[in-house]
């Protein structure tokens, strides 16, 4: 019995090296991906747009505007990064919205990673239109995956 389990593990080793220097000998025959080729593929996954897409923003059934500020975006073509520095509430034009109410969001296509934030008041929650009156100042921020991008995108509401 002993000597019949030796003779096995004896077969076995010689199956998985065997098996393991037949792979490693055909491998040596294919041809490293060029880095060319390489973002030629990574692009096919890209979202195909000059610039990049808005995010939708609904409360109460408006869809609210959106203003998009600075960004970096590639597409097939070439790379663009805009710089700007985020606006200011006085210089928005703050849609009326009852207090309280849900923000609804819809993504932009091929998102990776999606914020929202009241920059007026950060300690309440970005999807909830605050109960005070008052106005307020959001900002999205969006990333795009394979590092095709990344873009902010503002709006104002107000509480009456």
């Amino acid at each position: 019995m002993k000597k019949t389990r030796s003779v096995l593990y004896v077969i076995l080793l010689i199956v998985v090296f065997g098996t393991g220097y037949y792979v490693g000998s055909r491998s040596e025959n294919s041809k490293p991906i060029s880095k060319e080729n390489a973002r030629k593929a990574i692009q096919t996954l890209w979202v195909n747009s000059a610039e990049p897409p808005l995010p939708k923003v609904v409360i109460e059934g408006t869809e609210i505007p959106l203003r998009r500020s600075g960004y970096s975006w590639c597409n097939r073509n070439n790379c663009v990064t805009t710089d700007a520095a985020p606006p200011k509430l006085e210089d928005m034009a703050p849609v009326a919205v009852t207090g309280g109410t849900d923000i609804q969001t819809t993504p932009p296509e091929g998102i990776h990673g999606f914020t929202i934030q009241n920059l007026t008041d950060p300690d309440i929650d970005g999807y909830t239109v605050p109960t005070e009156p008052g106005s307020y100042l959001y900002e999205i921020h969006c990333t795009w995956p394979l590092e095709q991008g990344r873009a902010s995108f503002y709006f104002a509401v107000t509480v009456q």
